[in-house]
């Protein structure tokens, strides 16, 4: 029986207040699952739900919200799961979290194409504009101050890292705040904390909050790329690659030197066949950072309602058949004509509205679509 011990499972906490006016949490930032606050704050920890999850992973079984480090996994990629034990070990029975997700500010200046309104107010606003269905949505004017309620509320003795997740992080200075506060309840932060950002790369580090990077041990930023020049534009929709590129690498060159960098990719069936082109863009133009120390490469899989990646033809399928990326798709995978159709329309409402072409962007995954088109 395989070994699928998870360090979030047993020491994460992913609270959430981006995408409605409810507070909710669970273990980690890839579940889809929300679970609703218990009524006292500080029995998030100690909540059944987690201890039931906890105990699952215990008996060495895989919760059905975990199936994207399971596909990598038998895909022959680190999974987020792996990355994690290599950084914590193995720790069971802890009084507090080692690793806690923030989530609960919407405002981000792209619509990616595998994003949507509930993590982006430019997706909602565009949404808006062009009078398509948008649900409700909220950016809690107190959120700061729930956060620093539940932090407070919490025992941090056990904490080592704190990621900030979009909406795009360093846009205003909501993260920042937080990243202050975190340094002043951790008196250690300096020794032990890291702190990460999951960012689009199109913003810089001003140098008024350089002062707070040096409060922690490590800062990384998780920088997306799901491409690279106009497939990175089609899918970071309307970023600039030029302007993306200046910006990491002047963040390499400016910020202190407690960072590091990690690349993020999302794939979705528009950039499954292009697998190998982001690492080797890191490889070629962004291996270190400016002491040396490597920018790591991790993907996730798209959770998407068109873009996942097992919405592809056969004619796809029989392209990746033979690479390693055969194995993020569903074990029974079979070609689905509703769903793809409903995508390739989806794809063409978007490109009308945001003058684009996936078909020339994507010429090689257009043409395993031609049956459909």
């Amino acid at each position: 029986m395989k070994n699928v011990y998870c360090p979030m499972i047993h020491g994460g906490l992913n609270i959430n207040l981006k995408a409605n006016n409810a507070l909710s949490y669970n273990q980690c930032c890839l579940s889809t699952k929300q679970l609703d606050v218990p009524e006292s704050i500080p029995m998030i920890w100690d909540s059944k739900n987690l201890a039931d999850l906890r105990a699952q992973n215990n008996n060495e079984l895989w919760d059905k919200d975990c199936w994207e480090c399971e596909r990598l996994e038998n895909a022959g990629h680190q999974s987020f799961r792996q990355g994690l034990i290599s950084k914590f070990g193995v720790r069971k029975n802890l009084s507090g979290p080692l690793r806690i997700d923030l989530l609960f500010d919407r405002s981000c200046n792209l619509a990616c194409m595998t994003c949507g309104p509930e993590s982006s107010t430019l997706w909602e606003r565009q949404l808006k504009d062009n009078n398509l269905p948008v649900g409700k949505y909220f950016n809690n004017k107190n959120s700061i101050e729930i956060i620093s309620n539940i932090l407070k509320s919490l025992d941090l003795s056990n904490l080592e890292m704190v990621q900030f997740c979009g909406g795009e992080t360093l846009l205003g200075n909501t993260y920042w705040k937080t990243a202050k506060l975190i340094s002043e309840l951790v008196p250690d932060a300096k020794d032990k904390i890291t702190l990460a950002f999951q960012t689009n790369g199109t913003q810089a580090v001003d140098e008024r909050y350089h002062d707070i990077i040096d409060k922690f041990h490590l800062v990384k930023f998780f920088i997306s790329l799901d491409g690279t020049q106009n497939r990175f534009e089609y899918l970071r929709w309307p970023a600039s690659w030029n302007q993306v590129v200046d910006n990491i690498m002047s963040m390499r060159e400016t910020i202190p030197v407690n960072t590091m960098f990690f690349i993020q990719e999302v794939t979705s069936c528009l950039n499954l066949f292009y697998y190998d082109e982001v690492p080797d863009w890191i490889n070629k133009n962004f291996s270190t950072n400016r002491l040396g120390d490597p920018v790591e490469y991790t993907t996730q899989l798209a959770m998407h309602k068109y873009l996942g990646v097992n919405n592809i033809t056969q004619e796809y399928f029989d392209a990746i058949k033979n690479t390693s990326m055969r194995n993020v798709l569903q074990n029974n995978w079979s070609e689905r004509p509703a769903a793809i159709t409903a995508m390739l329309n989806e794809l063409d409402k978007f490109d009308k509205i945001r003058n684009q072409n996936w078909h020339k962007t994507f010429p090689e995954v257009a043409e395993f679509y031609r049956r459909y088109l």
